[in-house]
């Protein structure tokens, strides 16, 4: 097999392991084994134009990446955290979820600290985030007005957009059918804000 289809097997690998894809779940998605994909990665079979379109809407990038851009071999394994919860005395207890790294570009964390969340529910549908999204989050305790952010909620962790005012915060949801949550931190002690929304990633 030609050299062509080795580098394009390299990034096919490259975005799936980006996407938190195994070969599995990739294979299910285009109707094919995990062995396929496995050859397509390892450049052993040719993929044809119309492979390469269904792999590249079930990884969430343009078919063009997958043909040529460069791209570069930094990624970092990323923490993906099963759940969430306030411990004693307010420190924040992150649990991670069996198996829990997802292989990102190095260029997605490139400052600071930052963790996986799998989204729940359909409250923030209207930012296009959706039940079963990986939602990648940056850790900070400060998050400017209207920035999604990741808060911990007496022990559930939740996601919502943060408006504050004269200390107390509220919590906008993206779905109409949830009413705003108003918080006062100096009385409502275990809440926290944890996290800023950077990226979240399509499940299909």
């Amino acid at each position: 097999m030609d050299n062509f289809y080795k580098e394009l097997g390299k990034r096919i690998n490259y975005y799936r392991k980006a996407s938190g894809e195994t070969l599995e779940q990739l294979g299910k998605k285009i109707g094919v084994g995990k062995s396929t994909i496995r050859k397509y990665e390892k450049g052993m079979i040719k993929v044809s134009h119309d492979r390469l379109e269904q792999i590249a809407k079930a990884l969430d990038v343009d078919v063009s990446l997958l043909y040529g851009e460069e791209i570069s071999n930094d990624v970092v394994d990323v923490p993906l955290y099963g759940s969430i919860s306030c411990g004693d005395g307010g420190a924040v207890i992150f649990e991670e979820k069996e198996g829990g790294y997802v292989t990102s570009p190095k260029d997605w964390v490139d400052k600071g600290l930052y963790f996986y969340l799998t989204a729940q529910g359909d409250s923030m549908i209207g930012a296009k985030i959706h039940e079963g999204d990986l939602l990648l989050i940056q850790r900070t305790e400060e998050v400017e007005n209207g920035e999604i952010a990741a808060v911990v909620v007496e022990n559930e962790c939740v996601l919502k957009r943060v408006y504050r005012e004269n200390g107390s915060f509220t919590l906008v949801s993206e779905n109409p059918n949830y009413k705003p949550i108003h918080f006062n931190p100096s009385t409502d002690k275990n809440i926290r804000i944890i996290g800023k929304l950077k990226k979240a990633i399509t499940q299909f």
